[in-house]
């Protein structure tokens, strides 16, 4: 009786098409309404705790999840999903327990054993990771979610050949556009290259406006590349504050023995100039103040 008023619920149907699409967001509006429907429906219940997860609600996503166990839907996917938030919680035992838990319930899922061996990699065990990522590509070496997480281990652990091999498989064999163009801006970022990042980064946008890694990417992009920082910027080339200094004693060196008469004037626009890197992001969130009026 329920199932049948869940599928003639126009509600569900517009949440799921939502969900599918990955707008977490539309997707959660509809599917609360579908709830107070069937208000004990598990599959409605793992939506919603999905939403709340994607959107950053950790402890509505946890309340749900909790739920869907309670209501009876006892699977290795609830479970991933429960470690997951629990992870995101820095939760790191309990979320270890669910996953194992997930394990257990389906010890030949590629997907889930590549979600342990994240969590596994985060909190430090990395050789039980890298054992497990083996395991996980054994079973599926081009499983989505294996690729997913094999790209944040190498993404962290600055594997750059081997992160790029990953993504180049992920784009081939994954379904979801929106995904393959936030780990290419990655990629692209996280190698300096922020043209490409932001490109790609500006597609995913318009493909979900509430994207929250998305639009943190592109300001992180906007602050690298703004020239209120091309003192910052100029700086790090030049090796930081120790090359700043090194410089600094050549050029003053330099001035004293051809210009003496410049030497004061040096100082103080060397000194201008060394506080306005310590200033810079202030004024950067001036800038940006003024640019939203």
């Amino acid at each position: 009786m329920e199932t049948e008023a869940l599928q003639n619920s126009r509600h569900y149907q517009l949440g799921k098409h939502y969900y599918d699409m990955k707008r977490y967001e539309q997707a959660r509006e509809h599917l609360r309404e579908a709830l107070a429907e069937v208000p004990t429906n598990p599959t409605v219940l793992y939506m919603l705790s999905y939403c709340e997860f994607q959107l950053d609600n950790d402890e509505a996503a946890y309340e749900l999840c909790v739920d869907v166990l309670q209501k009876g839907m006892v699977t290795e996917y609830v479970y991933q999903l429960l470690g997951l938030i629990l992870q995101s919680q820095k939760k790191w035992y309990e979320a270890e327990q669910a996953l194992l838990q997930a394990l257990a319930l389906n010890p030949q899922e590629p997907g889930i054993i590549a979600t342990y061996a994240y969590l596994m990699f985060h909190t430090g065990h990395v050789k039980k990771a890298r054992l497990l990522m083996v395991e996980a590509q054994r079973l599926n070496p081009n499983d989505s979610t294996v690729l997913h997480y094999q790209f944040y281990i190498d993404l962290i652990a600055s594997n750059k050949k081997q992160q790029r091999k990953t993504l180049e498989t992920y784009v081939e064999v994954a379904d979801d556009e929106l995904y393959k163009l936030i780990k290419i801006g990655e990629e692209a970022y996280f190698r300096d290259d922020y043209k490409t990042a932001k490109e790609n980064l500006i597609q995913a946008f318009l493909l979900d406006p509430t994207n929250e890694r998305v639009k943190e990417l592109l300001d992180a992009i906007d602050k690298e590349t703004h020239i209120v920082f091309w003192p910052n910027r100029l700086v790090d080339k030049l090796g930081g504050p120790i090359g700043m200094w090194v410089v600094f004693v050549v050029l003053l060196f330099l001035i004293s023995y051809l210009a003496p008469f410049a030497v004061g004037y040096f100082i103080v626009c060397w000194i201008v100039f060394g506080i306005y890197t310590w200033i810079s992001p202030l004024v950067y969130k001036l800038v940006c103040k003024v640019r939203s009026q």
